[in-house]
């Protein structure tokens, strides 16, 4: 897909009375900007974008880097818990990625032939996060940042005309004496939206497959060190969330001498 390209989200496929409808969609960096994307949105640029919505929906229009740290890894209200310049510079350059990238959505045939949004049209063309960052100089020399929210992001309105969204408490991500590394904050979003999503929906099997989780998270092609230190990443959360009785037990499954899949249960 080319920046600016227009793609067709097939929102149902076999309505009994309009068949397929779609709504058209377009996400692009703003030609006139000076800013270019050199990599693909990723899970960790998912969860920051979470962060800031619910930052907005509770009506806090400025926030700091560690404020989205903290509720990224879990440390929520831990007033000393702040990034590394490592985590910095990953939740720093993931806002300006939210900030410059352009959606253009049409669902006017969605909400007109499914009577959502009261039958009205609706086409949006917004940046993905609305928002500006401040950067102050202290008299000690080090640099302040905070970052406004100006609008509500699109996709928090999209999400609000299907109700389609998932909420969690982010105190669940703070797993102890785990690295909150860039790689292991996507790993332990992605897995925990994944099983909130499966409780929400009683009909999905609770089943979290290796392949699905590495390729959601663009972790196809690391080495097999790599993989071995995210999937116990992922056990050691799994452990986590059972003992927190988030879930109530877990099962890693085999296909051979791989491990293929985590199956769960949870209290229904």
């Amino acid at each position: 897909m080319n920046s600016g390209d227009s793609l067709d989200l097939v929102e149902l496929r076999n309505h009994k009375k309009f068949g397929k409808i779609v709504s058209p969609f377009r996400i692009f960096v703003d030609k006139h900007s000076s800013f270019t994307l050199s990599e693909p949105i990723e899970q960790f640029d998912f969860a920051v974008l979470c962060v800031c919505i619910s930052e907005h929906y509770k009506g806090n229009r400025y926030i700091t880097p560690s404020i989205i740290y903290r509720a990224l890894t879990g440390k929520v209200g831990d007033n000393d818990a702040n990034p590394s310049k490592d985590q910095l510079a990953a939740i720093l350059h993931s806002l300006k990625k939210l900030m410059f990238l352009k959606i253009e959505m049409n669902m006017t045939d969605y909400c007109q032939k499914l009577d959502c949004n009261e039958g009205n049209s609706f086409h949006i063309l917004s940046p993905i996060l609305p928002s500006k960052i401040i950067i102050e100089t202290t008299i000690n020399g080090k640099a302040s940042i905070v970052v406004q929210l100006l609008d509500e992001s699109p996709i928090w309105q999209i999400a609000c005309l299907k109700n389609q969204f998932l909420s969690f408490d982010a105190k669940i991500l703070n797993v102890k004496n785990q690295n909150n590394s860039k790689m292991n904050i996507e790993l332990k979003n992605y897995v925990l939206r994944r099983i909130v999503e499966i409780k929400a929906h009683r009909q999905l099997t609770p089943t979290l497959t290796f392949d699905d989780i590495f390729s959601k998270c663009r972790l196809e092609n690391i080495s097999r060190k790599k993989k071995l230190d995210a999937r116990e990443t992922i056990v050691k959360f799994l452990e986590h969330l059972k003992a927190e009785n988030f879930i109530k037990s877990f099962e890693l499954i085999k296909h051979g001498s791989s491990f293929y899949s985590v199956q769960f249960t949870y209290s229904k």
